[in-house]
């Protein structure tokens, strides 16, 4: 879920609080941490108060480039200050949104003053709020799923790379992390450059020029067709196939479910981008994301193997 929204987090403060180092990727010592969950959808929640509004219910999104706030949440009626209007780029559409400054978040042990929060009107049940990239990127990150938690590190102190993992240089485009990785699909091994989502619940899926450049509507039999919708409030259909492999570093994943976009708007339309990797992809490594040098580290956990799709396993 992306949002192209370029302000950032003016200051943040870390709440004292005890540290445990046993299945972290790195030896430095956090300096905040934020525990979360993974929902039956597949993303990462995390629990926030807003302005004097506790108890909400926030999606980690590193598609987002900043935090949002859900204009419909109950939980936030009364709590979310006045805004001016910018422009914002979700995955189907583009729409214009409010943008206030000065908010007060605390999230697990970290607490921003000034933070700049984007209003969007998401539907009340879904979530109360999102938080992006720019509360993310205050800190080096790691999201470690064995964990369930958010580690939190200075970014003037970069930590040392851990041995077993794979390192993947990233580019901003859109405000938003993407990386190369590499897939075959019908025989053919194409080099992808993917945003890096954690805020979609979707495995990986490819933009609509590039579909259409390789012919791929014709190389794959759909097992399932998908609506989407985004932050725009637009939305659009993905036809899921089975990719015979994703290749990330030394680790060659057999089929793998992704997705044919046939969208003509949004993210998912542009010439420049290949496409996606979302949540139930992203689930199966815990990730560093070193802001400071641009790299993300990616190592295996206890959910890389579990399904796709549970409609897929045999029963």
């Amino acid at each position: 879920m992306t949002s192209l929204l370029k302000f950032f987090i003016a200051s943040c403060a870390i709440v004292a609080a005890g540290f445990q180092a046993e299945a972290r990727m790195c030896d430095s010592t956090p300096v905040g941490e934020i525990p979360f969950r993974v929902a039956a959808d597949n993303r990462i929640y995390v629990t926030a108060s807003v302005n004097g509004a506790d108890s909400l219910r926030f999606l980690v999104d590193t598609g987002a480039s900043s935090i949002v706030l859900n204009t419909n949440s109950p939980k936030l009626k009364g709590f979310i200050m006045p805004g001016e209007p910018i422009e914002n780029l979700g995955t189907s559409g583009e729409n214009t949104v409010e943008y206030s400054h000065s908010n007060s978040i605390k999230i697990g042990t970290v607490q921003y003053s000034d933070a700049g929060c984007a209003h969007i009107p998401y539907p009340p049940e879904y979530w109360d709020g999102v938080f992006g990239l720019n509360g993310l990127s205050a800190f080096n990150v790691e999201i470690n799923y064995d964990d369930l938690t958010i580690y939190c590190y200075p970014k003037e102190r970069p930590a040392r790379e851990p041995s077993a993992s794979v390192a993947l240089p990233f580019i901003y485009k859109y405000s938003v992390p993407f990386v190369c990785m590499q897939a075959k699909i019908a025989d053919t091994v194409y080099d992808l450059t993917l945003e890096i989502d954690t805020g979609s619940d979707r495995v990986i899926d490819l933009n609509t020029p590039f579909v259409s450049r390789h012919n791929l509507l014709q190389t794959k039999t759909p097992f399932a067709v998908s609506r989407i919708s985004s932050s725009d409030n637009e939305s659009g259909e993905l036809l899921n196939v089975m990719f015979d492999q994703v290749i990330v570093g030394p680790y060659i994943m057999p089929r793998v479910a992704g997705a044919f976009s046939t969208l003509t708007s949004g993210m998912q339309s542009k010439e420049d981008i290949d496409g996606m990797i979302g949540n139930n992809f992203l689930k199966r490594f815990n990730m560093f994301i070193d802001f400071s040098d641009n790299m993300i580290f990616l190592e295996p956990n206890n959910l890389f193997y579990t399904p796709f799709y549970d409609f897929l396993v045999a029963t």
